[in-house]
């Protein structure tokens, strides 16, 4: 294929600019779409991590079928003192602080770390120092590693940053090191690394820490996982009285694996998608060129016996599939690079590893090999069939008037049925995605979620560590706070609605002792006594907290809800039952003194597996001390608009201490709205795909059908001038092209009832075999292909025989 191959090419797609606009912006899109979901997968599942030797690393957990815990601080500080299969272990764990520079405070994420925790990930700072075992000592003086991104916006950038204090909770900091400007996913997203001083506990729980570590020789995982759990086993008669899952043990996953496993399932549909997409617009332009080929078949009959060989008729017409691939890819790398822009930015709280995704080395391969594939797919089929047959034959070919041959009309009705078997999948797991997506939306929350605002406040435990100051401030703000022109409740919890439980506890029922290892586990919510008013919760049976269940820091009575109480104590009341949280044994027992009607805590599409409700301290030892008592969201109920109320609430708490912010505000609407958005996403692009997939295969079936009616001008017309009534040639057309659209389709409803099944965990309301989607896809196949046999095969009919046939 020469230089004159391609000129002669490009004269030719020049001339039928609507063919040569379709086919480049189909199978573009297709080329385009594949490229970028290629370049996500390979930055959050192929890429290695960007970390020293990352096929080392691992995640360290609390394996207890189905669930995975993370450590608490008794499990972190055996496994580093146990081990001997890695060459360091790590921990880190989510910590928001307040920074101040003495005129703003503002809320910042972060995370407190083990000293080891730089080390073993192989991260060198580039200023200062890492961490040493003295910065993790309890006692020492508090140290920092701040992100590139802090030192440039709240230290200047100074390059004598290192050695100053940066003032955080209300506590001094040294900063000691600053971090280069790429990390590594870990770091994404993170403010500081504040080194973290655990001293030994006094029970096994709280859950919070994530422990990693790094393998001398990955083949070594197997003998670190038995050390695991033999360490677990030797642990547990330590800390049997705070916990009594003896069958929970340790295990370990490769780091990047971990990362990225939520994600799987979301790239591998998108992938699906995508290729099923790519695959109908190679299939359609492969449609497109048979039928152009067909309508030359004079031209090249000329051609060869002119002498051009059959070689030379293919490589011409190779040449303009080359022309148009690489025409094609053109406009699918702008596509992709805009793809991968908007993965990286409206994509990033939900693709792993975002901030990686670029068009380079790898993702370029794909897209050469994608070109190519394409030119194959829609070239080789055209250039085949036009380089075929007699010469003689091409030259008595009358143009338009001939029927055509039997072996073309096959092989265009055959691609015809491919689209529809190709599309209808594509648009069932589009419609299931969508009808999911709507249920979802649909899912009552339990209350009223109209003009419900929500905040986070947190109290510096440096500033804090007085039990009466801590109950002044919040007393002095749920006062302030109700006192706002337009609030009409408020109120404390440590959980939000619909998808921020504030805690998964174990327990162990008076009238049912669990065996070992067999101790149920469901949502644990701390709440203020006005909270169950504000919601509106409805109270079923027994009572409610109030001021005698909030005059202690401990755990007497709880309230659970409706599904809790059905759970466990089905056709019987669940009011004055007992049981031990926390898995401890030595506790005293804790009274169930109400029930009330549910609210979504972990999710719309999560199951109800029941809610318990713990009174929120307000008086009493330990407030200063514990969690939930520094640590609230604050809950407001507003009869005018959250967005006019928002400032007032901001100004109580700014004037009740400046150096504590109010942050994560949102409205209950707004979280059920940012809940939604990775569904809507999915959906949204699955749809998209599907809707270009539905109008590539109508286009396709329009295009094979107006063909077909040309070459049929003369035969249509002599039955209409033989008294053969037009309403029964137009169904006689229409038949013969939805025959192939039916055959198609119901290839492709097969292949979508396999598909769908692996589809089903990511559905809410609506089974994968759902009848209604099903016959809804159908029909608008079947209408859509109606159409576009309808369209051409009815101008066909109006045209008058005789000016036909005297064209003829």
């Amino acid at each position: 294929m020469g230089f004159e191959d391609i000129r002669i090419a490009l004269r030719g797609l020049v001339r039928a600019p609507v063919l040569t606009t379709t086919i480049v912006v189909s199978v573009g899109l297709g080329i385009g779409a594949a490229t970028a979901i290629f370049a996500i997968l390979d930055a959050a599942l192929l890429r290695p991590l960007p970390y020293t030797q990352p096929g080392q690393l691992v995640r360290i957990f609390t394996d207890s079928p189905p669930y995975r815990f993370r450590f608490s601080v008794a499990d972190y500080l055996a496994l580093e003192a146990q081990q001997t299969s890695f060459t360091r272990v790590a921990a880190y764990a989510d910590r928001q602080m307040t920074y101040t520079d003495g005129t703003v405070a503002e809320r910042l994420h972060g995370r407190q770390v083990s000293w080891t925790y730089f080390d073993t990930l192989g991260i060198v700072p580039a200023q200062g120092r890492t961490f040493t075992a003295a910065d993790g000592r309890p006692g020492a003086p508090p140290a920092v590693i701040v992100s590139h991104q802090f030192w440039e916006q709240r230290l200047g950038g100074s390059a004598a940053a290192t050695g100053r204090s940066v003032r955080l909770d209300s506590a001094d900091y040294a900063v000691v090191g600053v971090l280069p400007v790429v990390t590594g996913p870990l770091e994404t997203g993170q403010d500081y690394f504040v080194a973290a001083q655990w001293d030994t506990p006094r029970r096994k729980g709280p859950f919070f820490i994530t422990a990693i570590g790094r393998l001398p020789d990955p083949a070594r995982a197997g003998a670190a996982a038995a050390e695991l759990r033999a360490i677990s086993v030797r642990i547990f008669p330590i800390w049997k009285a705070s916990y009594q899952d003896e069958k929970a043990t340790w295990g370990l996953i490769d780091l990047k694996i971990d990362l990225a496993r939520q994600f799987r399932g979301i790239a591998g549909l998108a992938l699906g998608a995508v290729v099923l997409v790519w695959l109908i617009a190679c299939v359609n332009a492969s449609n497109l060129l048979v039928a152009r080929v067909t309508s030359r078949r004079r031209e090249l009959a000329v051609r060869a016996a002119l002498g051009a060989s059959r070689a030379r008729v293919v490589r011409y017409l190779s040449a303009e599939s080359v022309v148009l691939a690489v025409a094609a890819a053109a406009l699918g790398c702008l596509l992709a690079w805009i793809g991968m822009t908007l993965a990286r930015t409206a994509g990033a709280p939900y693709i792993p590893r975002a901030e990686e995704i670029v068009l380079g080395g790898r993702t370029l391969l794909v897209l050469a090999g994608v070109t190519l594939s394409s030119g194959l797919l829609f070239g080789l089929i055209p250039a085949v069939h036009g380089a075929g047959g007699p010469v003689g034959e091409g030259l008595r070919s009358l143009g338009r008037s001939s029927t055509g041959s039997l072996a073309v009309r096959r092989l265009r009705g055959a691609l015809v049925g491919l689209q529809c078997a190709i599309a209808t999948p594509l648009l069932v797991i589009a419609g299931l995605l969508i009808v999911s997506l709507t249920r979802l939306g649909r899912v009552d929350l339990g209350f009223d979620t109209h003009d419900v605002l929500t905040g986070a406040v947190m109290l510096p435990a440096s500033q804090y560590g007085d039990d009466a100051k801590v109950l002044t401030f919040w007393e002095r703000l749920r006062a302030e706070a109700g006192a706002v022109p337009g609030v009409s409740g408020v109120a404390y919890a440590d959980a939000r609605p619909p998808s921020d439980a504030g805690n998964q506890n174990n327990f162990d029922l008076e009238d049912s002792p669990s065996g070992p290892g067999s101790q149920a586990v469901t949502t644990w919510v701390d709440v203020s006594p006005e909270y169950f008013r504000l919601y509106g919760l409805e109270r079923i049976e027994g009572r409610l907290f109030d001021a005698r269940d909030t005059a202690t820091s401990s755990d007497s009575v709880v309230v659970v809800d409706r599904a809790w109480a059905r759970r466990f104590f089905p056709g019987t009341s669940a009011v004055g039952k007992r049981l031990r949280g926390g898995g401890c044994s030595s506790c005293p027992w804790t009274t169930v003194v109400g029930v009330v009607s549910g609210v979504k805590y972990d999710g719309l599409s999560a199951p109800d597996q029941g809610v318990v409700y713990t009174p929120m301290a307000e008086r009493g030892e330990g407030l200063a001390g514990s969690f939930s008592g520094r640590t609230r969201y604050l809950v407001v109920r507003s009869a005018a608009s959250p967005a006019a109320v928002v400032p007032q609430i901001r100004k109580v708490v700014r004037n009740l201490d400046p150096n504590v912010p109010l942050t994560r505000i949102a409205t209950i609407d707004d979280l059920v709205d940012a809940s939604l958005e990775q569904p809507r996403g999915l959906s949204a692009l699955v749809g998209a795909l599907a809707f270009v997939a539905l109008v590539l295969s109508i286009v396709g079936i329009y295009g094979v059908m107006a063909h077909y009616v040309q070459q049929q001008a003369k035969d249509i017309s002599i039955r209409l001038a033989l008294g053969g009534s037009p309403r029964g040639v137009l169904a006689l057309m229409i038949r013969r092209g939805m025959t192939l659209v039916v055959w198609g389709t119901a290839a492709g409803v097969v292949a979508a009832a396999v598909f769908a099944r692996l589809l089903a965990s990511k559905l809410y309301g609506v089974g994968p075999g759902d009848p209604l989607t099903f016959s809804a896809v159908v029909a608008l196949m079947l209408s859509g292909a109606l159409v576009a046999c309808g369209v051409p095969a009815a101008r066909a009919v109006a045209v008058e025989p005789a000016e036909v046939l005297r064209i003829d």
